[in-house]
């Protein structure tokens, strides 16, 4: 795997427990959206995104940001840079991509990133990990969008059905 200088950014700031419990029920209330052919197109946790898997044909779906929080910790200059750098790695792995963007439900707190398409499992959980995410959403053609959450799973997660905690 390629070292990035984004390896671990989450995990240069300690994430307490709550607030990765706090941060997967904001992952899994946002809203996300993907820019194809001019339109964009909403997908969210728990619901099939049978619009968007009619646009763009796969087996595998993944969305992934290499923009890093904490909010205003992290300068607008280091995080297009990030995106720049996961941008190249898709493209390195010969991972067709669309912009997407993922916003709190108010219309917030918008990390800018992309749906790489037919990812596998493994590599999808690297290539988070690589750049520092505590979780990416990713899910199999036909079956509802999962939150996929890169730390183990903290005493007091919630169970939506939906969210995997991979550890």
């Amino acid at each position: 795997m390629t070292k990035t200088g984004d390896d671990g950014a989450m995990a240069q700031h300690s994430v307490p427990d709550a607030e990765k419990v706090r941060l997967a029920a904001a992952w899994a209330a946002a809203h996300y959206f993907v820019a194809i052919a001019g339109r964009d197109w909403l997908f969210t946790i728990g619901q099939p995104a049978t619009d968007i898997e009619r646009q763009l044909m796969a087996e595998r779906y993944l969305f992934i940001t290499a923009w890093n929080p904490p909010p205003g910790l992290q300068p607008r200059e280091a995080n297009l840079a990030a995106d720049q750098r996961l941008q190249t790695r898709l493209v390195h792995e010969g991972l067709r991509h669309h912009p997407a963007l993922g916003c709190d439900a108010h219309g917030g707190e918008v990390e800018r990133g992309w749906l790489a398409l037919d990812a596998p499992l493994p590599l999808s959980d690297a290539l988070g990990r690589e750049f520092g995410q505590g979780g990416t959403l990713a899910w199999s053609q036909g079956e509802p969008v999962r939150l996929r959450m890169l730390w183990p799973r903290p005493a007091g997660a919630f169970d939506d059905g939906y969210t995997d905690w991979v550890g």
